[in-house]
C-alpha cells in the first residue's frame, strides 16, 4: 500500500485537484509516510481532512530546519520466512531518507503555491 500526497484546491467545502496539474504527486508506502508524518509533528495522519497549504509549507520548513545536519539512520533490509510461508522482504532505507523525502516534499509544497492550490491532502 502507498500514501499519495496530492496538490488540491478548495471549493467550498469540497477539495478537488487542479485542472491540468492532477498528475502533481508525492506517494510513499504506508510506513515512510507514516514517519515523515511524524517528521512533521502530524500525529493522526490517515484521518487528516486537507491541509491548507500556508500550514502545511511552515511545517516542513520548521522539519527541515530541525533535521538539518542529522541525518535520519539507515534500516537495513530483512528477510523473514517461517516454515511454510513465503518470503517476507523488507527493503530497508538508506540514510537521510527522512530528509530525502521532506525536500521533496517541500519541492511539492512549492510548486503548489505556484500554481495555485490551496490545500495538501494525502492518503
Amino acid at each position: 500500500m502507498s500514501v499519495s500526497f496530492t496538490l488540491l484546491k478548495a471549493s467550498g467545502q469540497r477539495f478537488d485537484l487542479l485542472p491540468g496539474h492532477d498528475d502533481r504527486e508525492f506517494s510513499l508506502s504506508n510506513a515512510n509516510a507514516a514517519d515523515v508524518l511524524d517528521a512533521l509533528g502530524i500525529e493522526d495522519s490517515f484521518s487528516e481532512r486537507p491541509w491548507p497549504i500556508p500550514c502545511f509549507r511552515a511545517l516542513v520548513i520548521v522539519a527541515r530546519r530541525k533535521r538539518l545536519g542529522h541525518a535520519s539512520p539507515a534500516i537495513p533490509v530483512t528477510e523473514m520466512r517461517k516454515p511454510g510461508t513465503m518470503l517476507v522482504i523488507d527493503c530497508g532505507r538508506a540514510d537521510g531518507y527522512i530528509e530525502q523525502k521532506l525536500a521533496q516534499l517541500s519541492d511539492l509544497v512549492n510548486e503548489g503555491v505556484e500554481i495555485g492550490a490551496t490545500h495538501v491532502g494525502w492518503g
